[in-house]
C-alpha cells in the first residue's frame, strides 16, 4: 500500500490544481482544518470589468462548437449585484473537450473577470525564473547530506540508483521538488492525455479570457501555493522520501491496486461522472502518515477554504456590478462529497450563507 501512496497524490493533484515551484524557505505548516477557518486574505485586486454588470448581450462574440458536454460541476453563486461561476477544471485535456457544455461557455460570455487558481501578476519573467529556480534548488549551497537525517538521505541516495539519476547532479536539488517529478514521471507514463499547461482545461479557460480581453485574477499568492507543495514541514518532506520506491515497484504496485489512472480520471470528467472520482479522494483518510494528513488538511481543504474566502471577499466589495467566473481543480469544487472529513469551496460557501446552485443540473 505505501508504495501507491505519492502516486494516489499526483493523480489527486491532477484535480486539485499546482503549478510552479518555490522561491521562498517560509513554511505553511499543516493543521487541523476547520471548515469555518479564516485563512489570511489577500489585498483586494483592482477589478475593472469591461463588460460591467454581465450582461451576455454586451459581450463579444465567441465562436461555440458542438461542445463535449463537459460541464465541471459548475456552480453559480450571486450577492447582491455580484454573481461568481465555480467551474471544475483538471489540468489536462483531449482536443475534442472544446468547447466545453454550453452552460460553461454561457457563464464565460457573462463573465467580466476570470479568476484563475494563482496569482502571477506583476511577477517580471526573473522572478518568475527566481521562483522556479528556488524550488528546485536548495538554498544557499546545501546539499542532501546538510538537510536530511541519516536514514533518509541513505534512503534518497539508493533510490537515485534505483533510478538511473546521478547523485552528482541532484544533491543539491530540492528533495520534495525531485520527489514529486521523479513520481509525476510514472504517474504520465501511465497515462495517454495530454498533461500539462498547453493541453488543460485551464489553457482553454485563459484563451477564452484572452480572446475576450477580460480580466485575470489569482486567488492565491503563487510564493503560497508553491511553497505549500514544494516546502512542506520537515516531517512531511521525510515521509514522502521514505514512500519513494524504484519505479518497476511503483508502477506495479500502482496497477495492481486498481486505482484510477489519469486516463481514467480523464474519462470520468469527461463525462460528467464525479463518483468514481470522489472515491479516489477518500483513499487519503485512514493513512497514518504525515505526509497523507498534510495533503488532506492542508494542499486540498486549507486551499479550499482560501479560495472560498477569496470568493467570498470578492463578491461582497466589488462595487460594480460584476460576473466572475473562477476557474479551479475539480477537486475544490466537488470533494465535500467524498467524505465527511472533507470540505470544498461550495460546501464553504454554504456555511457562510450564501447559496450556490448547481446550474449544471437545470440544463
Amino acid at each position: 500500500m505505501k508504495t501507491k501512496i505519492i502516486l494516489i497524490v499526483c493523480v489527486l493533484i491532477f484535480l486539485a490544481g499546482f503549478g510552479g515551484c518555490s522561491r521562498t524557505q517560509e513554511v505553511y505548516a499543516p493543521a487541523s482544518v476547520n471548515p469555518t477557518a479564516t485563512p489570511a486574505m489577500t489585498a483586494t485586486p483592482d477589478v475593472t470589468p469591461p463588460n460591467s454588470g454581465g450582461d451576455p448581450s454586451e459581450a463579444p462574440a465567441i465562436s461555440v462548437n458542438t461542445g463535449s458536454g463537459i460541464h465541471g460541476a459548475i456552480h453559480r453563486v450571486t450577492y447582491g449585484e455580484n454573481t461568481a461561476y465555480i467551474f471544475g477544471t483538471i489540468h489536462g485535456g483531449m482536443p475534442d473537450w472544446f468547447p466545453l457544455a454550453e452552460v460553461v461557455e454561457d457563464a464565460l460570455r457573462r463573465a467580466d473577470v476570470v479568476l484563475v487558481e494563482v496569482d502571477e501578476i506583476g511577477l517580471s519573467p526573473e522572478a518568475m525564473m527566481d521562483a522556479v529556480m528556488g524550488a528546485i534548488f536548495l538554498p544557499d549551497g546545501l546539499t542532501w547530506v546538510d538537510l536530511l537525517p541519516e536514514e533518509h538521505y541513505n534512503h534518497m541516495v539508493e533510490m537515485m540508483d534505483a533510478w538511473g539519476v546521478s547523485y552528482n547532479d541532484v544533491n543539491t536539488m530540492n528533495p520534495s521538488y525531485l520527489v514529486w517529478q521523479l513520481n509525476l514521471s510514472i504517474a504520465v507514463s501511465l497515462s495517454g492525455l495530454d498533461v500539462g499547461v498547453e493541453a488543460s482545461v485551464d489553457s482553454y479557460i485563459a484563451s477564452v479570457a484572452a480572446q475576450r480581453g477580460l480580466p485575470v485574477i489569482g486567488l492565491e499568492p503563487i510564493e503560497q501555493q508553491l511553497d505549500i507543495l514544494y516546502n512542506p514541514p520537515l516531517e512531511v518532506l521525510l515521509a514522502m522520501i521514505m514512500h519513494l520506491h524504484p519505479p518497476d515497484v511503483m508502477v506495479e504496485a500502482f496497477l495492481e491496486s486498481g486505482e484510477l489512472t489519469l486516463d481514467e480520471m480523464a474519462y470520468f470528467y469527461a463525462a460528467n461522472d464525479f463518483a468514481p472520482i470522489n472515491d479516489s479522494f477518500a483513499l487519503i483518510v485512514g493513512f497514518d502518515c504525515p505526509y497523507m494528513v498534510y495533503m488532506q488538511e492542508m494542499v486540498m481543504d486549507w486551499r479550499s477554504v482560501f479560495y472560498a474566502n477569496e470568493i467570498k471577499r470578492l463578491l461582497r466589495e466589488t462595487e460594480e456590478p460584476t460576473t466572475f467566473f473562477a476557474a479551479v481543480g475539480l477537486s475544490h469544487v466537488i470533494r465535500s462529497g467524498a467524505h465527511e472529513l472533507f470540505t470544498d469551496i461550495i460546501e464553504q460557501l454554504t456555511l457562510a450563507g450564501f447559496h450556490p446552485v448547481p446550474i449544471w443540473e437545470q440544463r
